[in-house]
């Protein structure tokens, strides 16, 4: 299952991202499989990270780690802080299934950029351009 990786200019970006999400699970146009959010606020030495932070989340990682699987990899966690600013946060997201056009079109207008992914050049420059930004 895809995991991304998506930065926001704000510190509360990712949590209203999380909202978001959590909507557009209820809508059946994303499976949401597991939720981390990283914030670096700006008077802190470094960010910090909220793992598993939906329900369903939360239960799915219980059940991968007892099949001895990780949800999120620490990897990709780690790679996403050093990509970060003071002042920003970042949600790594793994998910499938997602109508892509249709939960675009619901961050419209949000300043938000995918710094990471597991998916090909290809799939990342195609989500790039749905959201609204260019290959970094």
């Amino acid at each position: 299952m895809p995991t991304t990786a998506w930065r926001f200019s704000s510190t509360e970006g990712a949590d209203e991202a999380v909202l978001r999400l959590q909507e557009l699970d209820k809508q059946n146009l994303i499976e949401v499989q597991d939720v981390a959010v990283l914030r670096w606020p700006r008077y802190a030495a470094e960010p910090t990270t909220a793992e598993h932070v939906t329900q369903e989340g939360g239960m799915i990682a219980a059940r991968m780690s007892k099949m001895k699987h990780g949800a999120i990899e620490r990897s990709m966690l780690d790679a996403v802080k050093g990509d970060m600013m003071k002042g920003t946060s970042a949600l790594v997201l793994q998910s499938k299934g997602a109508e892509v056009e249709k939960v675009a079109s619901v961050f419209q207008g949000q300043e938000m950029e995918l710094i990471r992914s597991d998916l090909s050049v290809q799939q990342q420059d195609q989500i790039r351009a749905k959201f609204g930004k260019s290959a970094s």
